[in-house]
């Protein structure tokens, strides 16, 4: 007897252990529905696994309303039994034979999740056996809460929606825990038949069953009556919900994360307001074939991106419209300028009152223009940058050097930009390299972080990922802030003009970007708390007249900046600087010959701001007309000052904007007759020109002369008032291309002397 009770004993165990590893060897579907939620718990974007099933991954447990539900409904006794309840079988057995057919199941939750994990095949009594034997096999490998888990988790609701989770969003557009009593009831009597009942089909035999199991619910006494009687007013979802797609591009981009739910940093309800904005725009810039509109906000404490819309794609057939414009790399246009220029107020190049030559250039066949085809000759740097002048940035980029600006980009996250100077030269500055939005979006956000005395940080996706410290921007918190003065002065939009003076006036540090070809138009705008990134453009490249930063970008970063919260400016830099006295004409390290200076804040750098040059020492006569020496001139009657003057060259274009000649006194005329002689010696004045043609009818150039008495002279020559050359031996220039017509040669020598020669091209 104590033999065959071993046996017994060692064959129970043996089967025990058997249907332990068979239960933990049961397969449950992992293809998951991909959910993106906000960062208050709300779906902004879903799509269904690739099965086409909506089964939503629950990541907490059962809500206990919800569980009570299910129980009563499905299984009372479940704690009770070991998988199988021998008395709901008979039941179930006794009706099935006497119905002639399977009219009632007697399975167990267990039971329904082993069915469930065997695909929900056909009901037979052999089925039915290999079920149980699977139930068991659960029950030894799980605990009951595990189970009834896996069970909420794996069970049909109707349609295509799997587990409970799923159920509650696409019934109620809410979380389960949200879910009130007569929704937990309508849930839960969901997988008892799928496939007869779900919202909008058997909606009277769902409704009694419903209301069948608030009244369990009530008398088993989880409520009230009154509690009751409302719940049982409580109208039946009618469809399913359709999910929110506000975020098509950041949830594709995530798609390839481990989790199947992952909360966002994004605010859905301003990414309600952005999109409702871009589309807005978009509708009128459309019909001038601009068809994708960008939009991007970080919050600059956080570093998380709070609203991302990579694309609005508003062309007739929305082809592009999959294209993720915050990852794709456009040119950037101006946008690098700002921080060109704060980089030379920490390498002491210029100052923000620095005076920047702004005149033609001539670089190796690069001759970059301003917008407006005009020069000042000389401006201020704040000025040339609130305008974006693309002359003045051209030569600061060559005095700060290329392949240094480059790596400084690199540092700033502009991982993009990483080929060498000779790949961009100097046109880098108007936009020769390529950038995404996400990477112009971290410089600037770390550039207001700077000017706040923050660390730079890297931008995130996700609310539950820990903000991430990242190489700090290469710009001190002073020039932080005094780039962000200067841009906080650029002249806002026409539909913007007089913002300051009203009670609601916000403040932003902005630039605009135009690309070459008018491909991409930029905004980008910063305040203490946030940064905010506009493109506007074709994702497919093709450029369109009228496309510009400013015409197009900027109203839509405006209209941006309205819907976001009201904060404090930038605090006033307190350490980190130093003072310095600068020429008050000129903007650089005051001179000797400098008569007015100002005190100003400066990087607490250990490299010198250059000196002025433009004041310099003159002997004058009386009158103060003319330059004098003592070789022609009595000295006790002459005037020793110094004179803030312009070269030939650039006071030219400085006189024409102005009207102000900067030029150095002239020699006086006694002194000239001895020293100084300059003259055109061809074309002569009031000439007519004739120019032969070539064998294939091309003009051949004019060859013009002059000669100066002074060694050594250095000449500006300007045709028809536009600057050609200057020469410093042999005063010879070749001019082609000269129309039929009238035309003039003005010489200008670095003495301050000038001659002119007007003359006229005829035809043979």
């Amino acid at each position: 007897m104590k033999r065959l009770v071993k046996i017994s004993l060692v064959a129970l165990l043996i089967i025990g252990i058997v249907l332990f590893f068979i239960g933990k060897s049961v397969k449950f579907n992992q293809d998951f529905a991909y959910i993106l939620f906000d960062r208050n718990d709300q779906i902004i974007n879903a799509s269904v696994s690739k099965d086409q099933q909506w089964r939503m991954e629950c990541d907490n447990d059962i809500p206990q309303n919800l569980k009570k539900a299910i129980l009563l409904f499905e299984d009372e006794y479940f704690y009770r039994h070991p998988g199988i309840n021998p008395i709901s079988i008979a039941k179930a057995a006794y009706d099935n034979y006497k119905a002639g057919r399977i009219v009632r199941g007697g399975s167990t939750i267990t039971m329904q999740l082993a069915r469930i994990s065997q695909g929900n095949q056909r009901r037979q009594y052999k089925q039915k056996i290999k079920e149980m034997i699977i139930a068991l096999s659960l029950e030894l490998a799980y605990s009951k809460d595990e189970i009834l888990e896996l069970y909420g988790q794996y069970a049909p609701f109707g349609g295509n929606v799997v587990g409970y989770c799923g159920a509650s969003w696409k019934y109620f557009d809410k979380s389960p825990e949200q879910l009130s009593w007569a929704e937990v009831a309508s849930l839960a009597v969901l997988p008892n038949a799928p496939g007869q009942i779900f919202p909008g089909k058997g909606q009277k035999t769902f409704l009694r069953k419903r209301n069948f199991l608030l009244n369990k619910l009530h008398q088993k006494g989880y409520f009230d009556k009154l509690s009751l009687q409302l719940a049982l007013k409580e109208s039946l979802p009618v469809e399913f919900q359709l999910f929110d797609q506000k975020a098509p591009h950041l949830h594709q981009y995530l798609k390839s994360t481990d989790s199947n739910n992952e909360q966002s940093s994004i605010d859905g309800d301003l990414q309600d307001e952005v999109i409702q904005i871009l589309d807005n725009y978009g509708k009128s810039y459309s019909a001038n074939g601009i068809n994708n509109l960008m939009a991007m906000v970080l919050d600059n404490t956080s570093g998380d991106i709070i609203s991302y819309v990579g694309n609005r794609d508003h062309s007739p057939h929305g082809d592009n419209r999959h294209v993720d414009i915050i990852r794709s790399q456009r040119s950037p246009g101006s946008t690098m300028k700002p921080l060109l220029y704060a980089l030379s107020f920490d390498e002491g190049l210029i100052t923000s009152e620095s005076l920047i030559e702004d005149v033609p250039l001539f670089l190796n066949g690069f001759s970059p223009q301003n917008y407006d085809h005009t020069f000042s000759g000389l401006i201020k740097a704040k000025d040339a940058l609130t305008q974006s002048l693309n002359i003045p940035a051209v030569n600061l980029l060559q005095d700060y050097g290329l392949q240094l600006f480059i790596d400084r980009l690199n540092q700033m996250g502009f991982q993009h930009t990483n080929k060498d100077d000779d790949h961009y030269g100097l046109s880098l500055i108007l936009g020769s390299n390529e950038v995404t939005p996400l990477e112009l979006g971290t410089a600037y956000m770390n550039l207001a972080r700077r000017a706040q005395g923050k660390k730079s940080i890297e931008v995130k996706h996700l609310k539950t990922n820990e903000t991430k410290k990242i190489r700090p921007i290469p710009i001190s918190q002073t020039s932080a802030l005094k780039i962000i003065d200067i841009l906080t002065e650029v002249k806002r939009p026409r539909e913007r003009d007089g913002w300051e003076y009203f009670n609601s006036k916000r403040s932003m540090a902005w630039k605009t970007g135009t690309s070459f070809g008018n491909r991409d138009g930029w905004a980008v705008g910063i305040t203490p708390q946030h940064t905010i990134v506009v493109w506007v453009g074709n994702a497919s490249g093709e450029g369109r007249k009228g496309l510009t930063g400013l015409s197009k970008g900027a109203p839509i970063l405006f209209s941006i900046l309205d819907f976001l919260p009201f904060g404090e400016w930038f605090p006033p830099i307190t350490h980190d600087y130093k003072t310095i006295e600068i020429c008050k004409h000129s903007g650089y390290s005051k001179s000797e010959h400098c008569l007015e200076s100002e005190i100003i804040m400066s990087p607490k750098i250990n490299k010198p701001l250059r000196k002025c040059h433009y004041h310099q020492h003159f002997v004058l006569d009386q009158s103060r007309a003319y330059q004098i020496t003592n070789q022609c001139y009595d000295l006790n009657h002459s005037i020793d000052t110094s004179l803030f003057v312009l070269t030939p060259r650039i006071n030219h274009y400085y006189k024409l904007a102005t009207g102000i000649d900067m030029a150095a006194p002239p020699t006086h005329p006694a002194c000239q007759t001895r020293t100084q002689n300059l003259a055109i010696i061809y074309p002569p004045s009031d000439s007519h020109v004739l120019l032969p043609r070539e064998i294939n009818n091309e003009q051949k150039s004019l060859i013009s002369k002059a000669a100066s008495a002074m060694p050594n002279d250095t000449l500006y020559w300007f045709v028809d008032d536009a600057f050609v050359s200057l020469t410093t031996e042999e005063h010879s220039i070749m001019i082609p291309s000269l129309e039929i017509g009238q035309h003039s040669i003005a010489v200008t020598s670095i003495h301050g002397n000038r001659t002119q020669s007007y003359f006229e091209v005829i035809d043979e």
